[in-house]
């Protein structure tokens, strides 16, 4: 094998679980997480294992952002969470699912 074909198959190696990572974007088209009313993403019924690293990193990214915005508001975090919910939810396009506040599943 030569050095070329070690350093291709070394980086396809590398590349190949990035490659295959979903993204929050096709999680929702594809109908695996949605949106709930706390500004958070969830699983939905057809939501897929894949789909729950994703789901996790997102709340935690989300999580932390909302904590910021609720100090330096002097604000709960609940009212922080439920003013992101709402906004979200409100700019979902067509197609996107969402939860209630009663833990209902909807498609916009």
């Amino acid at each position: 094998m030569t050095l070329k074909s070690i350093l291709l198959a070394t980086a396809l190696l590398i590349a190949s679980p990035f490659s295959l990572a979903l993204t929050l974007d096709e999680a929702r088209n594809q109908g695996l997480l949605g949106e709930n009313a706390r500004g958070y993403v969830e699983l939905t019924p057809r939501g897929k294992e894949e789909a729950k690293a994703l789901m996790a990193e997102i709340n935690s990214q989300r999580k932390a952002k909302y904590i910021e915005i609720a100090a330096k508001q002097k604000t709960d975090l609940a009212a922080i969470e439920k003013i992101a919910g709402e906004k979200i939810i409100e700019k979902l396009d067509s197609g996107k699912f969402y939860q209630d506040t009663n833990g209902k599943w909807h498609k916009k």
